[in-house]
């Protein structure tokens, strides 16, 4: 008795819910349901529905020592945003390369609950207004009446389950069965009884209808829908049909009798007699999926495709369930191949011993695909016939008609055709040899086509290239691999302007001749047969001004390796009668020196400052002696001389030291040096940027003094073009520059050595180099100085002279040598102090 009661607490003791119920007592089937749905694998992207797992529990009843369990709601299969593969989807795919996607299913799109209950809401929407008047009418629909005249009123009407139309003061109209337009004519005939009255109806709303759609779908059950809709309407209510459905074995049944629905005949041939109005009470089949084929390859629309399965009678092989197609019908399938031409079409299919083979089909019209079948669509090579193609240089390329350019000076009818930078001199054919199966290259004079002096036939497949100046001007500019070593190293732009073929490229080169001396675009220029001199010279930009047109020499080859040179008089003989072979060499003589800028600038403290001409054996005090001789307050001991030889061997040096220091930059970053911070890289990339820009002073030491030079005239510098000679004022300053604390021009005292200097320019600076400390003199000569406590030697300093601090190289010591640096920084220094020093560059 104590056990038992012990028992009837602990029952009374459970919670009032049936999940907490343990499975041992009481499980109902919706509860194993749940359970079996929730342990499947969801999708990642699955929207479920909370409200559709929510199972409720009743309160406890009366006399029941268990909580009675509520029937859950029905369990719907969530949607997933991304469908997965099919299963026949999957199959196809572990044959073939190309996954493939079954067709027609796309339609339906892919459902969220969302979009279901939008479509739900706007399918159930009653249509109204104006409707075609064969529209059968029914009860339960709902019409609006208007009487105009001596009637004047609106009321709406139903037609009641006798199948009646009851409008006051009018006998009963029968509605039911009849067609909107036959009521129409009923109410307006009775209208007439009255006097001067007009009616008018229209639809307001339409009866419910209910259709239950079973089978294959997302969402099966009775779907609420009206007279208005259709079976796609119903599928569509329905979420869709599932890839496992049939989408040609769709089966409506009304009254007893079953219509099957090919949706196929819609998707393919757009025939919406397929797509059947509902009654009430339809009931809508879709089955499971029928045989299937797969079509692959160069196809217009590649996919997986329902056919249908054989009939089912006395004679039916159990082995062949589905029809056998042709090639054309399962290319009608597909909408044919992406072009004509030469396509090969091959079998895929499985035997009864589940083996792959592989037929090529030939023939269009024997049955040959069946269930598991695979088209395969291979595209063959198309080749064009009777056409020739201009490319290039032209405003008019593309293809042109053989039939109707069967010549060059067909297709080149005019100068008009041509870019404005176009080469005259030569064009090449690239032609298909039938015999060696190779392409070969046949040049052409341009400029004699265009003239009507030379011609030639053109063959089918012919590709006639034009080039630009620039092109040509680009052929001894060679092509920069990339990393991989095939492509060039360009942008398309700049491709535009160079010659990529190199088979091409070395064409031309054999056919380069050469013009050189008075021309004023000399070069190696390539030139197809029959070109004259003329035009030759005209490509080189015509003639300089001191051309000798009487002496012109043009050297040939004459078989083997011997030359023949010989002398053109213009004077005497025309040039367009000279013709150039390939490998000429042209050289026009000059009648005197080409005209160009000859001479040396002069500035500071002489007489008539500025640029003066030269000519040959001008020497530095003829210069001097020409510009009126030095002024009083002159210091020819202080002059700077600059030549633009020096400047640009200077620059050269600049440049070469900058790209030092980058890749030292990039190797200390590649081996990741420890020693190398971030401050000591940017410091470096500074002056690499530095050395980049600077200009060169190009000095050299000179004596700019006449009476010296007139002493020694040994030191008398012979002038050159470009030279620049200035000639400062007498100084008394000495000047301290770079690593002090300020930097300043002090007075000249014959007793006070450098460090005094320096002292007074206010110490040297924490990145001070004081052993690389030196003095640059007023004539540009320079002498170390020793100015360390430990090492100090007095050193008398001129006027006008600079003492110069270099930076410590300690931030650079990973580049090389400190040595290397310091002399780099001492070099930039100087330089700063000579361009400073020069008033006018």
């Amino acid at each position: 008795m104590r056990l038992f009661l012990a028992l009837i607490i602990i029952l009374t003791a459970l919670p009032a819910t049936a999940q907490d119920t343990p499975p041992w007592m009481f499980e109902s089937d919706n509860v194993r349901n749940y359970k079996n749905f929730r342990s499947l694998q969801l999708e990642p992207n699955t929207q479920t529905q909370p409200q559709a797992y929510a199972y409720q529990a009743s309160q406890t009843q009366p006399g029941s020592a268990l909580p009675a369990i509520r029937t859950a709601p029905i369990i719907q299969p969530p949607i997933s945003n991304a469908q997965p593969p099919s299963t026949i989807e999957a199959m196809y795919a572990a044959r073939i390369l190309n996954p493939l996607t079954q067709f027609g299913y796309d339609m339906f799109g892919v459902p969220t609950d969302a979009t279901l209950a939008a479509l739900s809401a706007t399918q159930k929407t009653s249509p109204s207004g104006a409707v075609q008047d064969d529209f059968v009418l029914g009860s339960g629909d709902e019409l609006e009446i208007l009487f105009t005249g001596q009637r004047r009123d609106r009321l709406t009407a139903t037609i009641n389950s006798n199948g009646l139309l009851i409008i006051p003061d009018m006998p009963p109209i029968p509605a039911a069965g009849r067609t909107i337009g036959q009521v129409r004519i009923s109410i307006q005939s009775a209208a007439q009884n009255l006097h001067n009255t007009e009616a008018y109806i229209s639809l307001t709303s339409v009866r419910q209808i209910g259709a239950l759609v079973i089978g294959h779908v997302k969402r099966p059950g009775r779907k609420n829908l009206t007279v208005f809709h259709t079976v796609l309407d119903a599928l569509m209510e329905s979420g869709g049909i599932d890839k496992t459905g049939s989408l040609r074995q769709i089966k409506l049944v009304r009254d007893g009798r079953s219509t099957i629905i090919d949706l196929y005949a819609l998707l393919m041939h757009g025939q919406s007699t397929v797509d059947l109005r509902l009654k009430d009470g339809d009931r809508i089949i879709v089955p499971a999926i029928g045989p299937t084929i797969a079509v692959a390859g160069e196809a217009k629309r590649p996919a997986i495709y329902e056919i249908l399965p054989t009939r089912r009678g006395m004679r039916h092989e159990p082995h062949k369930n589905a029809e056998k197609l042709t090639l054309n019908e399962i290319l009608d399938f597909a909408g044919g191949t992406l072009s004509p031409g030469a396509n090969r079409f091959l079998k895929l299919s499985i035997t009864q011993s589940g083996e792959e083979s592989v037929t090529e089909i030939n023939d269009a019209f024997t049955p040959a695909f069946t269930d598991g079948s695979i088209l395969m669509i291979s595209k063959g090579g198309e080749k064009r016939a009777g056409q020739v193609e201009l490319t290039g240089h032209t405003l008019r390329p593309g293809l042109y008609a053989l039939s109707r350019h069967k010549t060059l000076s067909d297709l080149l009818s005019s100068d008009a055709m041509l870019d404005e930078d176009i080469y005259p001199l030569i064009g090449v054919i690239e032609r298909e040899d039938p015999e060696q199966l190779t392409q070969i290259l046949l040049d052409f004079p341009l400029r004699l086509v265009l003239s009507g002096d030379y011609d030639r036939q053109l063959q089918d497949g012919d590709r006639l290239h034009l080039f630009s100046n620039t092109q040509i001007a680009n052929l001894e500019i060679p092509t920069l691999p990339t990393a991989q070593g095939s492509t060039p190293l360009m942008d398309n732009a700049f491709n535009e302007d160079r010659i990529d073929d190199p088979v091409m490229v070395s064409f031309l080169r054999e056919r380069s001749a050469f013009i050189r001396g008075a021309v004023r675009e000399s070069g190696a220029y390539p030139l197809a047969q029959g070109i004259t001199l003329d035009s030759i010279i005209a490509v080189a930009g015509g003639l300089a001004l001191e051309a000798n047109i009487s002496n012109i020499e043009v050297t040939t080859m004459s078989g083997g390796a011997n030359k023949n040179r010989e002398t053109i008089d213009l004077t005497q003989s025309n040039a367009d009668e000279v013709i150039i072979e390939s490998g000429a060499s042209i050289r026009v003589m000059q009648k005197f020196d080409k005209i160009k800028d000859n001479s040396v600038l002069l500035m500071g403290e002489v007489s008539n400052p500025g640029r003066y001409d030269l000519m040959n054996g001008d020497k530095l005090s003829d210069l001097i002696a020409r510009a009126g001789g030095l002024t009083t307050d002159a210091y020819p001991y202080g002059a700077i001389f600059s030549r633009a030889s020096e400047r640009r061997a200077e620059e050269a040096r600049y440049k070469s030291q900058s790209r030092t220091i980058k890749q030292a930059i990039a190797r200390a970053l590649a081996e990741d040096d420890e020693k190398v911070n971030a401050g000591k890289i940017a410091e470096a990339r500074a002056l690499a940027e530095e050395l980049e820009s600077a200009r060169g002073a190009g000095r050299i030491t000179i004596e700019a003094d006449p009476a010296v030079l007139s002493v020694k005239p040994e030191l008398d510098l012979l002038l050159q073009t470009g030279d620049r000679l200035y000639i400062p004022k007498r100084d008394l300053t000495v000047r301290v520059h770079g690593e002090v604390l300020s930097s300043a021009s002090l007075q000249f005292r014959e007793g006070k050595s450098p460090l005094d200097y320096i002292f007074e320019a206010g110490g040297f600076t924490f990145h001070a180099d004081k052993d690389r400390t030196f003095v640059l003199y007023p004539d540009g000569s320079a002498q170390p100085l020793q100015v360390s406590s430990w090492n100090y030697k007095a050193t008398f300093i001129p006027p006008g002279s600079t003492i110069v601090v270099p930076r410590d190289p300690e931030p650079f010591d990973f580049i090389q040598s400190a040595k290397d640096v310091s002399q780099i920084l001492s070099n930039l220094a100087v330089t700063t102090i000579f361009i400073n020093d020069v008033i006018e560059d």
